[in-house]
């Protein structure tokens, strides 16, 4: 399995550079893990990336391309479900990309590539307001919150090999966990257990960091042959997109990735990143064009 770039979407690119280009889908999803009125979001194929839901299911934010070839820019973008229409919470000269939600529920937290290439943690509130987060460490690339004000990051290197997974807890103290990672950063709901991935022999492995414990663990389940992008369905069930599928593997089963959804009628090429709304009756997707 040859990996891929793992930062590529939140690393700073020369001027001119041109962002990859993908179309994002909003779908039903039923009980029984089948989609029906696959929508897609926008309207050409551009740099539309990261979607994530709103606490309350109505809207979808997601990382957007903005501008012309020769200043490439990206703001958060919103699309409102029930009237379908997309308007912008961010509109500002740097770029922001990963939003997620806040743990207190105030707005969504960003990475924010800033006018020197600095990539830290910001805050946007609903209004579309714009404040730093965390001053340090810089050069995040993703991020996912605990259930302690504490977070995951994905800290940069200055070589892909060189990319590390940190811990801060709430007080502010930052922790290396592994270096050689994956982009996939992600908590198991109902436990204090952190979940990323970590490069062993050319493939992804999930690892999990026990906050509790403060002990990191390398599993021996690789992720299936071009999977980096990690979402719960459940406390047990874990999703991975690769492919135009997605597969799970039950954390308490002893199988490994099973096939989960097969979206090729949608999405002929590979699904990058998914979200799924509170309720598990929609799935947002995003496919490279």
């Amino acid at each position: 399995m040859r990996l891929l770039s793992f930062a590529l979407a939140v690393m700073a690119l020369p001027v001119a550079a041109a962002l990859p280009q993908y179309n994002l889908y909003l779908t039903d999803l039923s009980k029984d893990s089948s989609v029906s009125n696959t929508i897609k979001i926008n309207k050409t194929a551009t740099y539309i990336n990261q979607p994530t839901f709103s606490a309350d299911g109505e809207s979808l934010f997601f990382t957007l391309e903005q501008g012309m070839d020769a200043a490439v820019q990206t703001d958060i973008g919103r699309y409102r479900i029930a009237d379908k229409k997309q308007d912008m919470l961010t509109k500002t000269a740097l770029s922001e990309y990963s939003p997620t939600l806040l743990p207190d529920g105030s707005g969504v937290s960003v990475v924010v590539v800033e006018a020197d290439q600095t990539q830290r943690l910001w805050k946007v509130d609903w209004q579309g307001n714009t404040s730093l987060l965390n001053a340090e460490p810089k050069g995040v690339g993703y991020h996912a919150w605990g259930g302690d004000q504490d977070l995951l990051l994905f800290i940069l290197g200055d070589k892909e090999d060189n990319h590390t997974v940190r811990y801060l807890d709430k007080d502010g103290k930052v922790t290396t966990l592994a270096t050689g990672v994956g982009r996939a950063l992600s908590w198991q709901p109902g436990t204090q257990k952190g979940v990323y991935t970590e490069v062993k022999q050319q493939q992804l492995y999930l690892s999990f960091y026990d906050v509790k414990t403060k002990i990191s663990t390398q599993t021996e389940l690789a992720l299936p042959e071009k999977g980096q992008d990690l979402v719960w369905w459940s406390e047990d069930i874990l999703l991975v997109s690769a492919g135009s599928k997605i597969y799970q593997w039950q954390a308490s089963g002893k199988q490994g990735w099973t096939l989960w959804l097969d979206l090729s009628k949608d999405c002929a090429t590979e699904v990058s990143r998914f979200a799924l709304n509170k309720e598990r009756n929609q799935l947002a997707f995003v496919c490279k064009a």
